[in-house]
């Protein structure tokens, strides 16, 4: 599914940002599990507001949410989901200061790709948009633990935090634009599992930065300050004897 999503995002988004130093003020995403059958998701671009909710049983799933237009922009509100082995559950756009569209899906196993743009009014251009994927939970049923999801969201108009939470781990972190157009991340890795075991966690944007640690209740923090472009934070847990799980976030630079 990971060279999907880069297949489909390498032709849905731009494959560079602008030379300006680009702006984060109201982008955001972010989706977690609420109960151990159910989770949410939400996203927000400037003048667009997406909020949605699925069930999960097993791996298998289905959601409903709402796509709303949210300024008087000339600008329109769209959303695309996308899951593999089904193709596009829905593509929706809604324009009109206030205005929103609710949408339902079918069934879907392999995970959710979510997309949120923002539409120039009258065309079909967009000119801000990111995705946020949810991974299916059927090879990986832990991920219904409640309490498992990730988050980005810009608190000023060039700095960023970050958060992906699975059981036995969890990452935070902290980033900002540089102004050569560069990002930096200032993370922290903490084992939330009382088991024998490792928590590590990553960073890669252009260079990668990492760390890890094997103690109960212990932590790491570790930073960049050269990445480029979009980033990837991702977390993973390690018991000992067993296989290591690992959840991942994009981080979109904004243009």
């Amino acid at each position: 599914m990971a060279a999907l999503v880069g297949t489909l995002v390498a032709t849905l988004l731009p494959a560079a940002p602008a030379l300006a130093l680009p702006s984060g003020a109201s982008w955001s995403a972010s989706w977690s599990y609420y109960h151990p059958n159910a989770y949410q998701y939400a996203g927000t671009l400037p003048g667009v507001s997406l909020t949605g909710y699925a069930t999960d049983y097993s791996g298998t799933s289905n959601t409903v949410g709402t796509i709303q237009d949210t300024a008087n922009d000339g600008r329109c509100a769209r959303v695309m989901l996308y899951a593999n082995g089904v193709g596009y559950l829905v593509d929706q756009t809604i324009c009109g200061n206030g205005r929103s569209l609710n949408y339902s899906t079918g069934s879907y196993s392999q995970g959710l790709l979510v997309i949120v743009y923002r539409m120039i009014e009258g065309t079909s251009t967009h000119d801000k948009g990111y995705y946020l994927y949810i991974p299916g939970s059927a090879r990986d049923p832990e991920l219904r633990t409640v309490g498992t999801g990730a988050s980005w969201s810009y608190y000023t108009s060039t700095a960023f935090q970050y958060a992906v939470t699975r059981p036995g781990v969890t990452l935070v972190g902290y980033g900002s634009h540089q102004a050569s157009d560069q990002r930096s991340s200032l993370s922290t890795v903490q084992k939330t599992a009382t088991s024998v075991g490792c928590a590590t966690a990553r960073v890669t944007g252009g260079t990668a930065t990492s760390s890890g640690t094997c103690t109960n209740g212990g932590s790491a923090s570790f930073s960049r300050f050269d990445h480029t472009y979009n980033l990837e934070a991702s977390a993973c847990y390690q018991p000992v004897p067993g296989t290591q799980n690992c959840l991942a976030l994009n981080i979109p630079e904004p243009w």
